[in-house]
């Protein structure tokens, strides 16, 4: 358990100034004076501030790959590109490749790269919300904000633990017995011993028990939401509508995503709002403009949970805009530009304000791309909202999300009626001949394909639009899990071949990938199985040579 020392004196230096020889002196051991820090509201709102810094901006702690270790839009960003949807042009200067390839796997004995990165990041999220939440009956002040902060405390370890849980283990359903993984709910130090993985039910009871005492201390706090950057009742909601969805129970799912969707000045983006206008960049000259787009900004009126960045807290080299904007001097997006597929991008009619989100076929294939912007199907929807002053938001949650969490939850629970009324809601506001679309489909509650087929039914229409709708943002493969169907990246569809640079042919099976393949889950970090007592190599996930 060494990995959780200081690890709350780690996160306040970031935030503000402490004492650290003082407070080391009062505590010799080693361990965190939690009842002597974490006295009163204003130091436990302190820590919380710290956390939440965490989660957008963390790149110390790999011995390699730093630049890719940038928080949780990292991790989304891995889980985009181990998909169907996004095609990473080229490996550029490497960032990403590795998840593109599956081939991070392969280095779980690494301090570097996903496998280790994914598991210390969160785990360190979740030890300093367990010093948070272990002085929630000791700690003096106000007692709305006081709750309110244990909420919040609460919301962000049942986060920590969902992403775990699908990055290190296959989908809830059909595997509630397999190997979880390890829960702490109290504060631990250098003489804490490690906790076995228990099973994937364990930790999903963990996460919905967090949830309902962080959704019971907001209604009884009754504060608003103090930033963007804060979960709050309806951010708490929105967690519980995606854990829901994973684990089937429609209409907690879709009750849940409704009062996210309530949330009071927030709305989904109108048709002029959701439109994007692309960023120039010449192949000659390597001039480039920066475009506009309502995604990365947190005053974005959709927006339920995000962080705002400032020009002095943003990171050019560790950045997802710089992954994504290929309209720029900074080269890592420039050298491998991040595509929409081919066949999800011709599913998109020209009606669609969407369909400016990317690049179409403007005759530049890959074999023919040199640098930049310029290539087929490239993406704009996530754009710097400045290069120079290296700044844009990063969206974690919006309504769009709910919206269609509600609309999939209600098909599933042949709620076809309602379900046709919700999905109109984001349809509507994207596409001006959405009704006559919408209307062409069955009422059916039957997924007819995996990632490319003829869309049939109302719930294939419903989640087509959510792979165009939160294409780069939701994090893709989960889906892929969670829906149990097939997928590939290899099609050829009335002469559409596809356009993913590696198809995964490696794979014996790479034609038809089941979604519950071993290479969608990520190992342990060996450091873990190391100094874990109670974990071995037994407990490893299974690994393919």
């Amino acid at each position: 358990m060494k990995r959780f020392i200081y690890t709350l004196l780690l996160v306040w230096s970031a935030t503000f100034m402490v004492g650290c020889s003082d407070l080391m002196e009062t505590s010799p051991s080693g361990e965190v004076d939690k009842d002597m820090i974490l006295a009163n509201v204003e130091s436990v709102e302190t820590a919380m501030n710290g956390v939440y810094s965490t989660m957008f901006h963390r790149i110390d702690f790999v011995t390699a790959n730093a630049h890719q270790c940038f928080g949780d839009m990292a991790i989304r960003l891995h889980a985009e590109v181990m998909g169907d949807d996004m095609v990473q042009t080229a490996e550029g200067a490497g960032w990403f490749w590795k998840s593109y390839c599956y081939e991070v796997r392969e280095r779980f004995a690494q301090k570097i790269q996903l496998c280790y990165f994914a598991w210390k990041y969160y785990y360190e999220i979740i030890s300093n919300v367990n010093y948070i939440i272990s002085v929630e009956n000791t700690a003096k002040g106000d007692a709305a904000k006081l709750k309110d902060l244990m909420a919040q405390a609460y919301t962000a370890r049942a986060y920590a633990y969902f992403m775990l849980i699908q990055l290190y283990q296959q989908t809830y359903i059909g595997n509630e017995h397999k190997p979880g993984v390890p829960i702490y709910t109290t504060p631990t130090g250098g003489t804490s011993a490690g906790k076995g993985r228990g099973t994937v039910a364990d930790v999903y009871e963990q996460i919905n028990k967090d949830l309902t005492r962080a959704i019971s201390l907001f209604e009884e706090a009754g504060l608003a939401q103090s930033h963007i950057s804060h979960f709050d009742i309806y951010a708490a909601w929105l967690v519980r509508a995606r854990v829901a969805l994973v684990q089937n129970d429609w209409e907690l799912a879709a009750s849940s995503a409704e009062k996210a969707m309530a949330k009071p000045g927030r709305r989904i983006l109108s048709r002029n709002e959701a439109e994007v206008t692309k960023g120039t960049f010449n192949d000659d000259t390597k001039a480039w403009t920066t475009g506009t787009t309502p995604f990365n900004s947190v005053s974005s009126p959709c927006v339920l949970w995000g962080a705002e960045v400032l020009s002095e807290q943003s990171h050019v080299y560790a950045s997802f805009y710089s992954m994504m904007d290929a309209c720029t001097d900074v080269y890592y997006a420039a050298e491998s530009p991040k595509c929409i597929s081919n066949w999800l991008y011709s599913q998109i009619p020209e009606s669609d304000i969407r369909k400016g989100w990317w690049n179409g076929d403007i005759g530049v294939p890959t074999k023919d791309w040199v640098y930049g912007a310029n290539i087929n199907y490239n993406q704009h929807k996530f754009q710097w909202a400045n290069q120079k002053a290296n700044t844009g938001d990063f969206i974690a949650m919006r309504m769009e999300e709910a919206c269609l969490i509600r609309a999939e939850a209600l098909c599933r629970n042949k709620q076809y009626e309602e379900a046709r009324i919700e999905i109109a809601k984001l349809g509507s506001a994207r596409d001006s001949g959405y009704a006559s679309r919408l209307a062409a489909f069955t009422d059916s509650d039957e997924q007819t394909f995996g990632t490319y087929g003829t869309v049939t039914t109302l719930l294939d229409e419903i989640l087509l639009q959510r792979r165009i709708e939160l294409w780069g943002e939701a994090g893709r493969l989960f889906d892929i899990q969670r829906q149990r169907k097939g997928w590939t990246r290899a099609w050829n569809v009335n002469g559409l071949q596809s356009n993913h640079t590696n198809q995964l042919s490696k794979y014996s099976d790479y034609a038809a990938f089941p979604s519950n393949y071993i290479e969608c889950i990520l190992m342990i970090p060996q450091t873990e199985i190391d100094n874990n007592p109670n974990m071995t190599d037994s407990d490893q996930n299974e690994y393919i040579q």
